[in-house]
């Protein structure tokens, strides 16, 4: 039979003291989902960089348990660091940490694109920095040509519709027939399909991180609907005026200070998963003990 000490965890007890010691000032779990700035090498030609996927969702639950088992569930501060990945293992981490918490505070040092977005808005406060963005969350979809935005598909067609839509056949143009003829209704149906599906997660969220149904449904249509691309900068500011609960790293110097330094730790860590750190706070597992 095989040991507790001898089974893979993915989700790893962070030894830094200072930010342990950091948890236990602010009586909050410090969890930290951090994408490597190096990528694995799988061999000399080929690297594989770290995306939100099945490891990282099996490392938040080691997480969560580890949390019950230590009578956790008040204040998280979440470290995110990552340019995004499965829009489903995304959702699914984001409702999993708004269920198991009453309360999310996400740090924001540089980038959470994509699906990291998804995780971050579930936040009841988004901290970020002169650098730091998020971005839309229509998905990417890897197909044998490439990655392939969900939305510029859609708006492609959409856009093809419109112009020719009152256009006989042989009034079209040769370029733009062989555009229409290669249309595959069935992935045009899936990518729309897609887009709908990204737009409940995220409404839903938003109302578990305490937005109103109104806003919730603004502040996600725009998200993934409301920007010329995937890979648009949403900065502070850009963020605050969607409706987002952003606040300035001024107003959390401390914790600012010590989530650099915990994302300086790994960021030049090569790996082909996050970085899934965690400390509890020192000062409840003493009342538990007490208890």
């Amino acid at each position: 039979m095989q040991s507790e000490e001898e089974v893979f965890e993915l989700c790893m007890l962070e030894d830094d003291k200072e930010i342990g010691e950091f948890s236990s000032q602010e009586n909050a779990a410090f969890l930290a989902i951090i994408s490597p700035h190096i990528p694995y090498r799988m061999s000399p030609s080929r690297s594989l960089r770290a995306e939100l996927g099945t490891p990282e969702e099996f490392a938040v639950e080691s997480f969560i348990e580890k949390a019950k088992e230590n009578g956790i569930n008040d204040k998280l501060h979440l470290l995110l660091h990552s340019y995004g990945g499965d829009v489903n293992s995304a959702y699914i981490i984001a409702k999993v940490l708004r269920k198991n918490f009453n309360e999310i505070v996400v740090f924001i040092p540089q980038i959470a694109a994509s699906g990291a977005t998804l995780i971050a808005i579930a936040a009841n406060a988004i901290v970020m920095g002169e650098l730091s963005r998020v971005s839309p969350i229509d998905p990417i979809i890897y197909t044998p040509r490439g990655r392939e935005s969900s939305l510029a598909t859609v708006r492609g067609f959409d856009k093809l519709n419109r112009r020719f839509e009152r256009t006989y056949r042989e009034d079209i143009p040769y370029p733009y027939q062989h555009l229409i003829e290669t249309v595959d209704l069935t992935m045009y149906e899936e990518r729309v399909g897609y887009l709908d599906m990204v737009k409940k997660y995220a409404k839903e969220l938003l109302e578990l991180a305490g937005y109103d149904e109104s806003k919730s449904e603004k502040i996600s249509k725009e998200l993934v609907f409301g920007y010329p691309a995937h890979y648009y900068t949403i900065d502070f500011d850009k963020a605050r005026e969607l409706g987002l609960a952003v606040k300035s790293y001024t107003q959390f110097a401390g914790e600012w200070k010590i989530m650099r330094k915990w994302l300086g730790k790994y960021i030049l860590e090569e790996s082909a998963i996050h970085h899934v750190m965690y400390v509890f706070p020192r000062v409840d597992k003493e009342k538990q003990a007490e208890g």
